[in-house]
C-alpha cells in the first residue's frame, strides 16, 4: 500500500482514480505481475500483487513516481504526493489471504464511503465478485481457489457471503504491524531467505 504524503487525498476525482488504475494495469502487465486484488481509496491505496520475479520495488517505485509526476502537474501541485516508499508484507494464502481479501474489499465500507463494497468503483471487488468483467488485469481465480471446489458461480458466491459475514467489519487481523503474515511454519520458511514462489505480497 501507499498512501498520500501526510495523509493528504491524492484522488480527487473519476480522473484520477482511472489514470492511476490505467498505470497500475500497465505495470502489472510490463513487469509481469499478478494483481489478485486492489482498492483505491481518497488518500491511499491497497493492492495483493504476486510478482514472477524479483522486481517488485522497482515496479512500485515506477508507478507511485510516475502518477506523482502527472498528478502534480495536473493539479498544479509541487513536491511528494506520497508519503515515503510503499508499505508491504508478505501472506500466506489460505486463511491469511482470505482475511487480506475481505479486508481490502470493505476499505470503503469501513471508511463510510460506501454502505456496500460492491458500490464503490475503483475496487475489485464486483470483479472478483462476478458483479462486473472489469477490469480485465485483475486475477480472481487465486481468491477464488480459496473458496474449495465448485463453478465459478458457486465460488464467487461463497465469496460475497465470506466479505459480507456479520464479523467481517470487525476484523483486524490485517492490522499487524509483523512484516510476515502466517503461521509459525510459514513465518520461519521465509525469514532469512528470500519470498518465495507461495507468497502473495500486500500491504501492512
Amino acid at each position: 500500500m501507499a498512501r498520500g504524503n501526510g495523509r493528504m487525498q491524492i484522488f480527487l476525482d473519476d480522473t484520477d482514480y482511472r489514470h492511476f488504475l490505467n498505470l497500475l494495469r500497465e505495470t502489472v502487465e510490463d513487469s509481469e505481475i499478478e494483481c489478485w486484488n486492489y482498492c483505491v481509496m481518497p488518500n491511499h491505496y491497497h493492492t495483493t500483487l504476486r510478482p514472477s520475479q524479483p522486481n517488485l520495488s522497482d515496479a512500485l517505485k515506477c508507478l507511485n513516481s510516475d502518477y506523482a509526476k502527472w498528478w502534480n502537474f495536473r493539479h498544479g501541485r509541487v513536491g511528494h504526493a506520497f508519503q515515503g516508499r510503499f508499505k508491504d508484507q508478505i501472506v500466506q494464502c489460505d486463511r491469511y489471504l482470505l482475511a487480506l481479501s475481505r479486508y481490502i474489499a470493505l476499505n470503503p465500507v469501513r471508511a463510510g464511503l460506501t454502505k456496500r463494497p460492491e458500490q464503490w468503483p475503483w475496487s475489485s471487488y464486483a470483479t472478483i465478485a462476478g458483479l462486473s468483467s472489469e477490469p480485465t488485469f485483475v486475477d480472481v481465480e487465486p481468491t477464488l481457489r480459496q473458496f474449495g471446489e465448485g463453478d465459478r458461480h458457486t465460488l464467487q458466491a461463497r465469496f460475497q457471503e465470506f466479505v459480507e459475514a456479520s464479523d467481517a467489519l470487525t476484523d483486524t487481523r490485517i492490522r499487524s504491524s509483523a512484516r510476515i503474515l502466517g503461521d509459525k511454519e510459514f513465518r520461519r520458511s521465509i525469514q532469512g531467505r528470500d519470498r518465495g514462489s507461495d507468497t502473495c505480497l500486500t500491504p501492512l
